[in-house]
C-alpha cells in the first residue's frame, strides 16, 4: 500500500464521474492554493476550456478561440470543481456533482451537436445508442 496521493498518476488526467456515475471527462488541470506557513493544497480540479486545449495542442487552442462566441458556454466552458467534492479516488474519481450542472458540459454538448456529428461515421454511433 502506498502512502499519500501522486497527483500526476492518481488525479491529473484521471477519469471523473458524477454522483450518478456518468462520465464527466478527465481532470485537465489542478488549481493549487498557496498558504502561508503551510504546504500548498489542491483547491480545485479544472475541466475543459483553456486547461484542456493547452494540453491537447495548438489546433485545439485555435478552435477554442473560435468557439466561445458561438457556444454561449458559461465561464468559457471551464468547470472548476472544488477538491472537497471528491468522494473517492480509485480507477475513477467520483465527485459529488452532477454533470449537467457543469459549464464544461454545455461546451461538450455544443461540440457534439456542431462538430462531432459532422465527422464521417459519427451519425451511425449516435443511432446505435437508441
Amino acid at each position: 500500500m502506498k502512502d499519500g496521493l501522486d497527483l500526476r498518476h492518481d488525479v491529473q488526467d484521471a477519469q471523473l464521474v458524477d454522483r450518478r456515475h456518468e462520465n464527466i471527462g478527465r481532470c485537465d488541470a489542478l488549481l493549487l492554493e498557496l498558504r502561508e506557513n503551510a504546504p500548498p493544497r489542491i483547491a480545485a480540479m479544472l475541466i475543459g476550456g483553456p486547461a484542456r486545449s493547452e494540453r491537447i495542442g495548438r489546433w485545439m487552442t485555435a478552435l477554442r478561440r473560435l468557439v466561445p462566441g458561438h457556444t454561449r458556454a458559461p465561464e468559457g466552458g471551464v468547470s472548476r470543481i472544488p477538491f472537497a467534492a471528491v468522494r473517492s479516488i480509485g480507477n475513477t474519481i467520483e465527485l459529488d456533482v452532477l454533470r449537467d450542472d457543469l459549464p464544461s458540459e454545455h461546451l461538450e454538448q455544443w461540440l457534439a451537436r456542431n462538430v462531432i456529428c459532422r465527422i464521417p461515421g459519427a451519425e451511425s454511433k449516435k443511432e446505435s445508442k437508441s
